[in-house]
């Protein structure tokens, strides 16, 4: 007879614990396995887009690059850049400014030169006519002039005042030969401005010549002209020695005196003509009479040693000392001089005159409030030549402080400037720089210090200006073909954080832009570890 066999309740609750065991280890080793599976797998990372940011570099070191990221090349040259901890040059550590240094394509940074600590002042001096030489002064109100060959180190040529790099183009190439004005103490708040000029070779930095007394130079391969003022015992320019150095002997070509009982000089610029004549303006103010303030112009014959008084008129308002209102420019051909004189609006505004040598014609192209260079800086940015020399790119501003870009065509002054607005009211042209071959002007216009502007191109065939980008930009320009450099804030989510200072690169041709130096960290929300890239020019090695 069969048994039949049951169970009893404690056993049914034993066997049920076990099952729900074994199902909770199983899950338990699932969920493992799951989690070392997909922790195994690669990060997939988003598509690049035109303004992402490719990395965080540590502070000083460039990000790596774009190349091809943005739908376009990067130049194989290296920029210079002036790289340091901080939110933007004037906002950067007094004690550790940085360097300057070369930025490759391909993300690397070589340092060429430690900013020496307290600069507050690195600007460009002037360039040889092929781009190769470059000058640049770096320092407080007093500081050195450097030279840079290329892609080389720069070397320190003086110690200088910053008056002697007032605007670009104080330094003047020309051949192996360098020449500049170390400027006196305190020029700046003189009733004119003089120095010692002092002219070297560009490779050895021997010094090849020297004069005393200097208020104004120009530099060709032939040698050098200049303006010595000399005073009487009331500390007034009475006297105005022009002086040709044929790069042996000096030779004093004429002397020039004021016009009238009691009028003193107060200003002078001179430049040499193509064919060899000199072309000087003066200015001068008097005790008596009409005290306003007098510009001359005069034509030079060095050969003849004589002076032609070919231009004069009074001007409301004075030559500074401490502003380049007294300048002078060529036509391409040489037929005709441009020179700015001061309009009394303001001490850093002039207006533009032509003067045709072949009749001594003298027009109006600016009537006034071009802005000139400062000692003190000016939002907008200062005149700029093209390199052919055909074009004078100048910011001419209002009462009202509306501010338009004017392009001069030297070649055609009968042709009115080609003009680009900065924008609204108070909007400026912070920066502009022309392109190598002088087809293109790139401007920045609209607002300053992390407001929204746009970068333009200026097509000047045309007289055609185009938006390439919006943005925050600074006020650096560098370009080298259809690429520009240019630093763009960027504005965090919280508004208590400040913004940082990228460096962007941009096509000109197509329109694409890039962050290629990343200006901050950002940890959990905050801005931290802020550096910067400033750029100033590309270089060929």
């Amino acid at each position: 007879m069969g048994m039949v066999m049951t169970s009893s309740p404690n056993a049914k609750k034993s066997s049920s614990g076990r099952s729900f065991l074994v199902l909770f280890i199983l899950l338990l080793l699932f969920l493992a396995a799951a989690f070392l599976f997909i922790s195994s797998r690669p990060a997939e990372s988003p598509a690049a887009t035109q303004d992402e940011v490719l990395s965080q570099p540590p502070a000083g070191e460039a990000a790596p690059p774009l190349v091809g990221a943005a739908g376009f090349q990067m130049p194989s040259e290296p920029l210079l850049a002036w790289v340091g901890s901080g939110a933007a040059p004037g906002k950067h550590s007094a004690q550790a400014p940085g360097q300057l240094a070369l930025v490759a394509a391909d993300g690397s940074a070589t340092p060429l030169l430690d900013i020496p600590p307290q600069t507050s002042r690195l600007v460009p001096c002037g360039a040889s006519s092929d781009g190769v030489l470059l000058a640049y002064y770096i320092g407080l109100d007093n500081g050195a002039l450097y030279l840079m060959r290329g892609a080389q180190s720069p070397v320190k040529v003086d110690d200088v005042p910053a008056l002697t790099c007032l605007g670009p183009g104080q330094a003047v190439f020309a051949g192996d030969r360098l020449a500049y004005i170390a400027y006196e103490s305190g020029a700046a708040q003189s009733e004119f401005a003089d120095g010692f000029l002092r002219v070297v070779n560009t490779s050895s930095l021997e010094r090849l010549f020297r004069a005393e007394n200097v208020t104004a130079f120009d530099l060709n391969a032939d040698g050098a002209a200049y303006i010595s003022l000399f005073t009487n015992n009331r500390n007034e320019a009475d006297e105005a020695a022009v002086v040709w150095w044929n790069g042996s002997t000096e030779r004093e070509v004429v002397t020039l005196v004021p016009t009238g009982e009691g009028c003193r000089f107060v200003s002078g610029q001179i430049i040499i003509a193509p064919d060899g004549r000199f072309v000087t303006v003066m200015g001068q103010r008097c005790k008596t009479g009409d005290t306003r303030t007098q510009w001359q112009l005069y034509v030079v014959d060095p050969a003849a040693g004589s002076a032609t008084l070919a231009a004069s008129d009074f001007q409301a308002g004075a030559f500074a000392p401490f502003a380049g209102t007294n300048t002078i420019f060529f036509s391409p051909d040489g037929s005709r001089a441009y020179f700015t004189v001061p309009d009394g609006v303001t001490a850093y505004t002039a207006g533009l005159k032509a003067i045709n040598l072949a009749d001594l014609s003298v027009s109006n192209v600016i009537e006034k409030q071009a802005v000139m260079p400062n000692f003190g800086g000016a939002p907008n940015a200062f005149p700029q030549l093209s390199p052919d020399a055909r074009w004078l790119a100048m910011v001419v501003t209002t009462p009202n402080n509306e501010n338009t870009l004017n392009i001069v065509d030297l070649a055609n002054p009968g042709v009115a400037p080609i003009t680009l607005s900065a924008g609204s009211r108070g909007d400026v042209l912070s920066a502009m720089v022309f392109t190598a071959d002088s087809a293109r002007l790139f401007a920045v216009a609209g607002g300053v210090d992390s407001a929204d502007n746009s970068l333009f191109s200026v097509d000047l065939a045309t007289g055609s200006s185009s938006r390439l980008s919006r943005g925050r930009f600074g006020n650096g320009l560098a370009v080298i073909g259809s690429v520009v450099a240019v630093p763009d804030w960027q504005i965090p989510d919280d508004p208590k954080e400040p913004a940082y200072l990228n460096m962007v690169v941009i096509n000109a041709d197509g329109g694409e832009k890039a962050t290629w130096f990343t200006g901050a960290d950002i940890v959990d929300g905050k801005v931290t570890n802020q550096r910067f890239a400033f750029p100033l020019a590309w270089r060929r090695p």
